[in-house]
This record gives structure tokens, sequence and C-alpha cells, in this order.
């Protein structure tokens, strides 16, 4: 039997709306080496998501990471960086869904504003972190699996 593990909105009601709603600033804890274990988004509809990663074993050495997602406090978040206007016009947003004959995992996200540009956010090569690609995160991208073997779903 394969294990199946959705994404966790409990913590994050309307999650779909809120990032369809756009983006106005972001962070991540970037520590002294090696990429972040958590974002954060400011949604345009007013809220904070935070973004986080849970692994799931799949057996022997083998494991997959999907994200989990918390709306807090404005306080709660670090510092935020503003970002272009152009990121609070979403054209679409998928689900990158992980199938294999040991699982069925909704691992992370890839945002489309109308302006072409990309928000991509999948667990990282490292476990417990994130990988993000977009044209305005500078650190390089090293995702658990190449975007290639994700489906894009509805979200």
């Amino acid at each position: 039997m394969r294990n199946v593990w959705c994404f966790d909105v409990a913590r994050a009601p309307a999650l779909a709306a809120g990032l369809s709603s756009g983006l106005s600033a972001y962070a991540t804890n970037v520590p002294k080496l090696g990429p972040p274990a958590t974002l954060w988004l400011r949604l345009c509809d007013g809220r904070t998501l935070r973004v986080g990663v849970a692994m799931h074993d799949l057996g022997g050495w083998e494991e997959v990471g999907t994200l989990t997602f918390e709306v807090v406090s404005a306080d709660d978040a670090p510092e935020m960086v503003s970002l272009p206007g152009s990121w609070s016009v979403v054209r679409e947003i998928k689900k990158l869904v992980y199938n294999s004959d040991e699982c069925v995992a909704e691992c992370g996200f890839i945002l489309c504003t109308s302006a072409g540009d990309q928000l991509a956010v999948v667990p990282g090569a490292d476990v417990y972190t994130l990988a993000m690609q977009a044209p305005f995160y500078p650190l390089p991208f090293t995702p658990e699996s190449d975007l290639s073997a994700y489906l894009r779903k509805s979200f």
C-alpha cells in the first residue's frame, strides 16, 4: 500500500485563496551554512504565512519531504524584504506532487505572476530544509527532487 501525504492546511485556512491574493514581502531564516528551513510570506490579503518542512520515512534510508503551512502573527516573522508590485498579481498556483511506487506526496508549490515570474518552493536536498527558486531569491536552488520529477496539480 502506498503512503499518501497531503498538505496540512489546518493552520492555514483558505491557503489557496491567500496565495492567489499575491505576495508583498518575504523572509527566510538562512543559517550560517546551508539552505533555510523556514520561509515567511506576507500575503496581499494581509496574512503572514510560515512555510516549513516535514519529513516522512519511506523505508530504509529513503524519505520524502512535504511543506507545512501556518498563518502567524506579523510579529512572529523576522524582518521582511518587500517584493515588487508585480508579485501581487498571481496568474496561477500549482501543487508539486511526487508520485512513486512508495508514495504520493504533495511536496511543494509553484506560484506564477501575470508578469511571468515564478516562485517555486519544495523540500531541499538536505533534510528539513527548503529549496526556493525565484528572481528575488539569491541562494542556489537545491531541491530534494528535480522539478521535472513533480506532477503539477491544481491547488
